[in-house]
């Protein structure tokens, strides 16, 4: 490692975080601007890309109190997947963004998965839903045909930030495999007959580059935006999983990561290619390692619940109050939190959550502890699928905003049965111009990816490199009892949650017998 100063930006579901990082893992300076994504309809979500550039830029303002951007030695901008970002040949959205979340377009799903047959999930490893971005494009041309001759370039929230910054447009392998039917995961490339089967002309879709590789450099006019330098290098980058992971340290089979944003992610990298299309099946970022993926949602869940049951209230409250709740007093409260249908492993979009077995002894803090419970097993679920394949974990690491919920970690501790390891730096807010300010492991792992571009970190130093800068940012950001906190899996509570995990089932089997 030389020494260097590296930029990290991620483009999330809520908000643009960016981070100053030197060589050793010191977070010179960070900076969160909120972002927020629109649901013009039940089932859609989308946001306007202008506001994720504009976003950077305030971002980079902020940054510039405390750090020298024109001293920056490369950038690297990772970002929510899989979203369509539809642009013209001048690189102007042409409509907002359909984000991840949205799964409008399920018969679309449906129709290429009968055109392709078995090859459906051959061809990336993934199965067909609205969730991939091919259905995502046939929607948009089958709905808005005009508009869909105008696109020049498909490209995901990451990329349309490069694409700004350098004028250049790429895809990285980790977002390319969330791109089914259209990405061959075996050859990795295009494949010619996904595109057919989804309508999806192969002119749109970027070069495929590895998320380290420098796909260009500061433009003249980004740099005055910006303030960084003109010829700076920037790198592809790649989806906020994967450099969640990355950031964490987490890189080698038999770890694994959760990453507790907006959606939750269990990530589990793997040396071999072997999927499950019950599962999301991606690429590593920063290593040539392939991930396994369990998502739910998460925070989109937490922030749910406060704004419908709880408005007002703060998180510490509501953290409090669900604390102190006596498991036993729970019942058969059950929350399946199935709040914009479900991805891994049941893969429903018609899905819908539920609070059942509510009596009048229970409360809005029962109610809480359930929908934590209802997270946490929304990932044992996924975890049961890896089981199957003999896998096993002996430590998974919490990372992102989510995590600062002592109680859904030891929930998530007892339902996944092995230790959890948590620092505080994964929670703090993000937005700091000093020294020791937080940038988090998904902006972290950005950082990692420009300076892996640029030649500051060395390829096979990756994985260590992340876990001292991990080190470093936990340092900063102690709790009185240390810098990591860790989970262990009770014998009460995996009881207890066993007992709730098959109701769980039980009752979703049930439901969709009766809304079939």
């Amino acid at each position: 490692m030389t020494a260097a100063t590296l930029l990290g930006v991620d483009v999330g579901t809520t908000g643009v975080r960016a981070a100053a990082i030197d060589a050793t893992g010191r977070v010179l300076g960070a900076a969160l601007v909120p972002c927020p994504h629109q649901a013009p309809a039940p089932g859609r979500a989308e946001a306007d890309p202008a506001s994720w550039w504009g976003a950077v830029r305030s971002a980079c303002a902020r940054l510039a109190g405390s750090v020298a951007l024109d001293r920056v030695d490369a950038v690297g901008v990772t970002g929510q997947a899989p979203t369509a970002v539809v642009v013209d040949g001048a690189g102007r959205p042409l409509r907002p963004a359909i984000l991840w979340l949205d799964v409008r377009a399920a018969a679309e799903a449906r129709a290429i998965e009968a055109a392709l047959g078995p090859d459906a999930e051959a061809i990336g490893g993934n199965r067909l839903h609205a969730y991939y971005l091919g259905p995502k494009l046939a929607w948009v041309r089958a709905h808005e045909p005009e508009l869909f001759e105008r696109i020049a370039l498909v490209v995901q929230p990451h990329a349309y930030v490069v694409l700004c910054l350098t004028g250049q447009a790429a895809c990285d392998l980790s977002t390319a495999m969330l791109c089914a039917p259209l990405f061959d995961a075996r050859a990795r490339g295009w494949s010619e007959r996904g595109a057919q089967a989804a309508g999806v002309p192969r002119r749109i879709l970027p070069p495929v580059r590895r998320a380290e590789d420098v796909v260009g450099s500061v433009t003249r006019e980004a740099a005055l935006a910006t303030g960084l330098r003109e010829g700076t290098p920037v790198v592809a980058g790649g989806g906020d999983f994967a450099a969640s992971a990355l950031g964490a340290g987490v890189v080698d089979e038999g770890q694994a990561c959760l990453m507790l944003g907006t959606a939750g992610n269990l990530l589990m990298p793997l040396e071999q290619a072997r999927f499950d299309a019950r599962l999301i099946n991606s690429h590593h970022v920063g290593c040539d390692r392939w991930l396994s993926l369990g998502g739910t949602l998460c925070g989109a869940a937490l922030e749910w619940f406060r704004r419908a049951c709880a408005p007002g209230v703060s998180w510490e409250t509501l953290e409090a109050e669900a604390a102190q709740i006596d498991p036993a007093s729970m019942g058969r409260l059950t929350c399946i939190p199935y709040l914009q249908g479900e991805r891994t492993p049941i893969w429903d979009e018609a899905a819908r959550g539920m609070f059942f077995g509510i009596d009048l002894t229970h409360g809005r803090a029962h109610m809480y502890r359930a929908l934590l419970e209802g997270i946490a097993l929304g990932f044992r679920h996924c975890l049961s699928v890896v089981e199957e394949r003999g896998a096993r974990f002996v430590e998974v690491v919490a990372a992102n905003g989510a995590g600062k919920s002592a109680l859904l970690r030891q929930l998530l501790a007892d339902a996944l049965g092995v230790p959890l390891t948590w620092s505080p730096e994964a929670a703090a807010d993000g937005d700091g111009g000093s020294a020791g300010a937080s940038a988090g492991a998904t902006v972290a792992g950005a950082a990692l990816l420009a300076g892996l571009g640029c030649g500051a970190v060395e390829a096979r130093e990756a994985g260590a490199v992340a876990r001292t800068w991990a080190r470093a940012r936990a340092s900063a950001h102690a709790s009185p009892g240390g810098d990591v906190v860790r989970h262990e899996p009770t014998a009460t509570g995996r009881t207890r949650l066993c007992e709730v995990f098959a109701r769980r089932l039980a009752l979703y089997g049930a439901v969709r017998s009766i809304t079939d």
